[in-house]
C-alpha cells in the first residue's frame, strides 16, 4: 500500500533540494560553500530511514523562507494539518507571518492557512478574527475562500444569521443571485433560524424567515415542512396540507418525514377518504414503500387487515422493505386469534432487525443513523440525509 504521506514528503524533498541547488548556483565559483546544504542530507537520511517527523522538521531548518520558498513551506503545513498534527502546521504558519521579508499578497496567503489550522484545531474564535481581517484586505478568489470559511465557522457555532451576512458578501454569478450550493446553504439557515422562532412560539418571525428560506431555494422540502407545523399549529389545516403536498414534487425520498403529519391534518378536518384518493394517486405517480405503507393502514381501518396486509404483500414482492414486511406480518398476525407459532417468530425477528437497522442515511457519504439530521454530521451536507424505506 502506497504511503502517501512519506510520497508527499519525497516531492518536498525534491522541491527543497531544487530551491538550494538554485540558490547554489548564485555562489561565485571560487567560493567554498558546499553544493547542498548539511541540513538537507540530514533531511534525506531521515527520509529515507522512514523518520518523516524528524525529515521534516530538518528541511524547515534547511530552507530559508523567500518568493521561490514559500510555497514549500506551505506545502509542508498543509501536509501536517491533513495527518492531524496541526500544532506543529500552527507553528509553521506562524513562524512564516515572523519573517519579515514576505510581501503583502504572500503574509494574507500564510494567513489564510494559518486559519485553515485554526479551524481544524477547533480555536474557530481566532480563525475567525484572521478570516475577517482577511475579507476586509483580499480581493477574489481569496476573499471569497475566506468568506466560505467563515461560513463553516458560523454554521458550526449555529450563527445562523451572520452566516447569511457572510452568503450575501458573496460574489453573484451571471444572471443569478447566488451559485446553487450557497442559495441551499442560505435556505438552510433561514430554515434554522425558523425552528428556533418556532420553539419560542414566534411564528411571524417564523414565517418570515421561511419566506426567505423559499426564497433562496424553491426546491426546499424542509421549508414546506416547517411551514405545514407553522400552519398545523395555528389550526390552519388546510394550508398545512398545501404545504405538505409540495414534498412530492420537491423531494420525494422526504415523504416519510411528511406523512404523518399530512395524516394527522386530513384526520383533523375528517377528510380521510380524499387522504386516501390523494395517496392513490401518489402512488400512481411513482411514490414508493412509506405511501404503500399508509395507504395499507388506512384500509386496514376501513376494510379490515386482511385486504390490507394482502395490497401490502404485493409491495413487498415488487420492492422489498423491512419496514413493510413489518407492517405486513402485524396485519397479518393481527388476523389471527391464535396466530402460527412461526408467523410469530418472524414478526419477533423482523422487528428486532428493524430496530437494529439505521432509520436514516446520507447519500453523500454513506453515514447512517436513527435520527434525521439536515445537516450531515460526517460529510457536512447539507440535504443529503433520507430516511431508508
Amino acid at each position: 500500500m502506497v504511503d502517501w504521506g512519506l510520497l508527499v514528503l519525497v516531492l518536498i524533498a525534491i522541491a527543497i533540494g531544487f530551491a538550494l541547488g538554485r540558490r547554489s548556483t548564485r555562489v561565485p565559483e571560487d567560493s567554498d560553500a558546499p553544493a547542498l546544504e548539511p541540513h538537507y542530507i540530514q533531511g534525506l537520511n531521515y527520509l529515507l530511514n522512514e523518520q518523516p517527523d524528524e525529515a521534516i522538521d530538518t528541511f524547515i531548518d534547511a530552507l530559508d523562507v523567500n518568493t521561490e520558498t514559500l510555497e514549500t513551506h506551505l506545502a509542508l503545513g498543509n501536509l501536517l494539518r491533513k495527518r492531524g498534527e496541526v500544532g506543529r502546521a500552527i507553528k509553521i504558519h506562524q513562524n512564516l507571518l515572523a519573517r519579515p521579508g514576505l510581501g503583502g499578497e504572500q503574509s494574507r496567503q500564510v494567513q489564510l492557512e494559518l486559519s485553515r489550522d485554526f479551524i481544524k484545531s477547533g480555536l474557530l474564535d481566532r480563525a475567525e478574527m484572521l478570516l475577517k481581517e482577511l475579507v476586509e484586505t483580499t480581493v477574489h478568489p481569496m476573499r471569497t475562500q475566506c468568506l466560505e470559511y467563515l461560513i463553516e465557522i458560523y454554521r458550526d457555532e449555529k450563527e445562523w444569521q451572520t452566516g447569511i451576512d457572510m452568503i450575501n458578501k458573496l460574489p453573484s454569478r451571471r444572471f443569478s443571485r447566488l451559485p446553487d450550493e450557497w442559495r441551499l446553504v442560505q435556505s438552510h439557515f433561514y430554515c434554522e433560524l425558523a425552528e428556533e422562532s418556532l420553539r419560542r412560539s414566534d411564528y411571524l418571525t417564523a414565517r418570515r424567515h421561511l419566506k426567505a428560506a423559499s426564497l433562496a431555494d424553491k426546491q426546499s422540502a424542509r421549508a414546506s415542512i416547517l411551514l405545514a407545523d407553522l400552519e398545523y399549529r395555528l389550526g390552519q389545516y388546510k394550508e398545512a396540507v398545501k404545504a405538505l403536498k409540495q414534498v412530492f414534487y420537491q423531494d420525494p425520498a422526504l415523504l416519510p418525514e411528511a406523512l404523518p403529519l399530512l395524516i394527522t391534518c386530513y384526520q383533523a378536518t375528517g377528510r380521510l377518504p380524499q387522504l386516501r384518493a390523494y395517496l392513490n394517486e401518489l402512488l400512481e405517480q411513482g411514490a414508493s414503500t412509506p405511501v404503500v405503507m399508509a395507504l395499507a393502514e388506512l384500509m386496514a381501518k376501513d376494510e379490515g387487515v386482511v385486504p390490507a396486509a394482502k395490497f401490502l404483500g404485493v409491495s413487498v414482492a415488487k420492492s422489498p422493505s423491512l419496514k413493510a414486511a413489518e407492517q405486513m406480518l402485524s396485519l397479518q398476525l393481527a388476523g389471527y386469534q391464535n396466530p402460527p407459532e412461526g408467523m410469530a417468530l418472524a414478526d419477533t425477528v423482523i422487528r428486532r432487525l428493524q430496530k437494529a437497522s439505521p432509520q436514516y442515511r446520507c447519500h453523500n457519504c454513506g453515514f447512517a443513523g436513527q435520527h434525521m439530521h439536515w445537516l450531515c454530521p460526517s460529510c457536512k451536507t447539507w440535504s443529503n440525509v433520507k430516511p431508508v424505506e
